[in-house]
C-alpha cells in the first residue's frame, strides 16, 4: 500500500528539495513514497523556472517521490490534480479555505499560500518516476516581493512543518482512490479552482478580455469563456489579472 513519508530525508539546507529527490532516484536510494524535507532552500524553484522564496525554518519545503504504475505522460496531469486537492484538504484541516489558482498555485482570497512543482522522468510514453515539490507558507508573517499569506496570518496559529507534512501524507492517502478515477478527480479539482464560474478580466492575445473560468479539459488546459468564444489555454498562453 502506498504511504508517503515512511522514508524521510530531513535536511537543514539544500539547493532544492526537488534536485535532492531526483539525485536519490538516480542513485537508487529512494523508496516509493519517500519524502525530502528541508528547513531552507537556497535555490527553490517554482513553475517555468520561477524562483520560490521562503524564510528559513518558517514554512514547508518538501518533495515527494512517486513511482507510478502504468501512468502515461498523457495522464500525467492527474498527478497535479491529486496533489492540489490533497493540499486544499490539508489546509482545511488547519482552518484555511484555499483555492487552486490554475495550474498549481494555492490561494487564500487574493494571496498565494503555496505552490506545486512536478518534475517527471519519462520512459517512452510512460512516467517512470515523479518528484512533486511542495511549498506552503506556514508561519512567515511578511513577504517582500509578492502578495502572499500564511497559515499563521490566516489563523494566528503556529504550525510545525513536521505536523503539516504528516497531514499532507494523510490527505494524499485519503485521496488515492480519486487518483485512480480521473473523472472524479477532475471534478474535485475543478470545484476548488480559483475564480471558477466568475467573470473576471484576463489578458488574452495581448488584449484585456472579461471571461468566465469554466474549468479544465481532460488534458489539463484551462477553459475560459468570453462573449465571443470558449477557449482552452496551456500555461503561459494568457495572463491573470489579480
Amino acid at each position: 500500500m502506498l504511504k508517503f513519508g515512511k522514508q524521510l530525508f530531513k535536511l537543514e539546507s539544500v539547493d532544492s528539495t526537488n534536485n535532492y529527490a531526483a539525485n536519490l532516484i538516480n542513485e537508487g536510494k529512494a523508496d516509493q513514497g519517500a519524502v525530502v524535507l528541508a528547513d531552507f532552500q537556497t535555490k527553490g524553484r517554482g513553475q517555468r523556472g520561477n524562483s520560490w522564496k521562503s524564510a528559513a525554518g518558517m514554512n514547508l519545503c518538501a518533495s515527494f517521490i512517486y513511482f507510478p504504475d502504468n501512468l502515461t505522460s498523457l495522464r500525467g496531469i492527474t498527478l497535479n490534480w491529486w496533489f492540489a486537492v490533497s493540499l486544499v484538504d490539508a489546509l482545511k484541516r488547519y482552518g484555511v479555505n484555499a483555492s487552486i489558482k490554475w495550474p498549481n498555485d494555492l490561494f487564500v482570497n487574493q494571496a498565494k499560500i503555496g505552490g506545486i512543482l512536478i518534475e517527471t522522468n519519462n520512459q517512452g510514453s510512460f512516467i517512470k518516476s515523479a518528484v512533486i515539490g511542495i511549498g506552503i507558507n506556514l508561519n512567515q508573517l511578511s513577504f517582500s516581493d509578492f502578495n502572499a499569506t500564511s497559515i499563521k496570518l490566516c489563523t494566528e496559529k503556529h504550525v510545525q512543518p513536521n505536523d503539516f507534512l504528516w497531514t499532507i501524507c494523510d490527505t494524499l492517502q485519503s485521496n488515492y482512490n480519486l487518483f485512480n478515477d480521473s473523472e472524479a478527480l477532475k471534478s474535485r479539482y475543478e470545484l476548488s479552482l480559483f475564480r471558477r464560474n466568475e467573470l473576471f478580466p484576463f489578458v488574452i492575445r495581448g488584449v484585456t478580455v472579461r471571461a468566465i473560468l469554466q474549468g479544465v479539459d481532460n488534458t489539463g488546459r484551462l477553459v475560459l469563456k468570453t462573449e465571443a468564444e470558449e477557449i482552452a489555454f496551456n500555461h503561459g498562453e494568457f495572463q491573470w489579472i489579480i
